[in-house]
């Protein structure tokens, strides 16, 4: 009996051991979306050609997904809480974030994903073209966190035309916090002789009124990756008490120029706003607006 007790206690000691303790290992052990079936990976692909979204379930699990969510909850700790209506969008942000200048300070093991073969290899396989780092210091990976009922990020458009955003935490059906999408929104402005971002209620409502806002929901180890320039996004608000959204979003581009407007630094810049994720709950006070 001790022998069989000590022997399995080795056993648990060495289990432990081959574990990945870094999230590079772990991703680096992991089978991508597409990596075994060439048709799938055609599949996926041309879903996003056509609808310039595509979900990947369970795309961290095990490991990967414990040690992503590990650094999710610190950064949480760390999140800066942000109130405001984006100028020129006119549309909220209510939620609490950290740009990549804080993740690559507070957590180098998350920060760097961001380079990592697996991840890189895979955006450019989905996406059928070569990508690039994005060179906006906050926007090339940032993590967003919605906390409590309410919280949302509004509709906009991002200057990097490829998001990956990966889910840490997610809401339960019927919670909110779903990602709500109007494909192709460059056309439809042309069409309608309209701005693509400015003042953009009123064209955002005719969409939902002619069922052309695509909503899609999400789990935790998540993933999708979307032509974020050209299709207007938004998170929907949390709409129950308890329910929680943090993601982490890595930005690329598809040439080696980018051009970058002021609605990034204006949500993530650690200047913008120092008013600490915690005061979300706790603080009975107004958020500073930007």
């Amino acid at each position: 009996m001790l022998a069989h007790a000590a022997k399995t206690s080795t056993e648990l000691a060495q289990h432990q051991l081959d574990q990945p303790h870094h999230l590079a290992d772990a991703l680096s052990a992991m089978e991508m979306p597409g990596d075994n079936s060439a048709a799938e990976l055609a599949s996926l692909h041309e879903q996003f050609v056509r609808y310039g979204y595509v979900r990947f379930p369970a795309f961290l699990s095990g490991s990967a997904l414990d040690l992503f969510r590990e650094e999710m909850a610190k950064l949480e700790r760390l999140a800066l809480r942000r109130g405001f209506d984006m100028p020129g969008y006119n549309t909220p942000r209510r939620l609490s974030v950290l740009g990549g200048s804080l993740i690559r300070k507070h957590s180098p093991d998350l920060s760097g994903l961001y380079h990592h073969h697996a991840i890189r290899s895979f955006v450019e396989r989905i996406a059928g073209r070569r990508i690039y780092s994005c060179r906006h210091p906050e926007e090339f990976m940032v993590a967003n966190f919605l906390q409590t009922t309410g919280d949302t990020h509004g509709w906009h458009l991002d200057d990097p035309p490829l998001a990956l955003v990966i889910f840490a935490e997610a809401p339960s059906p019927g919670g909110g916090g779903e990602a709500e999408i109007i494909v192709n929104w460059h056309d439809l402005c042309r069409r309608k002789d309209r701005s693509v971002d400015v003042g953009i209620s009123d064209l955002v409502g005719w969409s939902r009124e002619n069922d052309m806002v695509e909503q899609r929901s999400h789990g935790v180890g998540d993933a999708y990756l979307l032509r974020a320039d050209l299709n207007l996004h938004r998170v929907a608000p949390l709409t129950a008490s308890g329910e929680k959204r943090w993601v982490v979003n890595m930005a690329f581009q598809t040439d080696q120029v980018g051009s970058y407007g002021e609605t990034a630094s204006l949500l993530y810049s650690p200047d913008a706003s120092p008013r600490p994720a915690a005061c979300s709950s706790a603080c009975l006070a107004p958020c500073i607006t930007v």
